[in-house]
């Protein structure tokens, strides 16, 4: 058994140690899950702010090939 004292009211509690492993492992995976949710988030934003700068940079060389083209046909 090992004891467990309370942060909040200082009450000793006696817990079995497989227990204990039990609810740690919980709590770890809680967490986990939660910050591995958090970062898969962040990188779908970064994915989609880098399709976004993608394609406006493509419409832009695509403008500036147009504009290139109609001074070519304006010249002659």
């Amino acid at each position: 058994m090992e004891d467990i004292v309370c942060p909040s009211c200082k009450k000793v509690f006696k817990m079995i140690v497989n227990g204990f492993d039990d609810i740690l492992k919980q709590v770890r995976d809680h967490e986990f899950d939660e910050e591995l949710s958090k970062r898969i988030d962040a990188f779908e934003k970064e994915k989609e702010n880098t399709v976004k700068l993608a394609e406006a940079n493509t419409k832009n060389e695509a403008q500036a090939e147009v504009a290139k083209k109609d001074a070519e046909i304006a010249d002659l």
